[in-house]
């Protein structure tokens, strides 16, 4: 343990913690500097949606728009090597489900999850990594239950009405999965825009018993603030 405390000391010395927003160095065990903490101002937003295919209401919240430095956190997270990031993502999904009903009513979490092929381009999920940082916040098992097995278009590249169509039938229990049934669920994404991808999430949890699916994402893209649906 000695000699593990002291190799991080070195690593530190010679490439000490940045801000993950501008860079400048921090002190240890900080991941943003105090300037760029005051202007991370969480909405701590939360709505209803209705999934169209079995009717039943999910309750999603998220933090943060996905706007300013946020944004670029994100997209660094995402497509510049950066998985250090999930645990940031994750502490401002925990700070804002302290204040709500997730965290005694969920029995244990659950990520969307990346085809195959782009696992293996960007060589992880960023919504399972946040997911399993969460998890471990909220004192909650972790567990890999779904499988992408289609490979479809990106959807933020397609038009709000063609996404619901882009994701049906693209997801599916994993075999030899985690027992589903009679489960509270906690299902966690990285960006929530229209809500189709969560909401087809869901149903397929649904579909294999799931008791309720509660959701959570770490920004959201900015829509009509009380209405978005699945």
């Amino acid at each position: 343990m000695k000699c593990k405390g002291l190799w991080n000391g070195i690593l530190e010395f010679f490439y000490p913690p940045r801000c993950l927003f501008c860079r400048k160095i921090v002190p240890p065990g900080r991941e943003y500097c105090e300037a760029c903490e005051k202007s991370l101002l969480s909405e701590h937003w939360s709505a209803r949606m209705i999934e169209p295919q079995t009717g039943k209401t999910l309750v999603c919240i998220a933090p943060d728009q996905y706007d300013g430095p946020l944004r670029k956190a994100m997209l660094d997270f995402k497509f510049h090597n950066m998985p250090k990031h999930a645990h940031f993502f994750a502490q401002r999904i925990f700070s804002q489900m302290q204040q709500s009903s997730f965290l005694t009513r969920a029995d244990f979490v659950v990520s969307v999850p990346l085809s195959r092929e782009r696992l293996h381009q960007r060589g992880y999920n960023q919504s399972e990594l946040i997911a399993r940082e969460l998890a471990a916040l909220a004192g909650l098992p972790y567990f890999t239950v779904l499988e992408k097995h289609v490979e479809n278009q990106e959807q933020h590249r397609l038009h709000k009405k063609d996404r619901r169509q882009n994701v049906r039938g693209v997801y599916r229990i994993l075999p030899g999965a985690h027992q589903v049934e009679n489960q509270r669920i906690l299902l966690v994404d990285d960006i929530l825009t229209t809500g189709a991808t969560l909401g087809e999430c869901a149903a397929v949890l649904y579909a294999a018993g799931a008791k309720e699916v509660l959701c959570a994402a770490a920004c959201r893209v900015p829509t009509q603030p009380e209405s978005i649906s699945c």
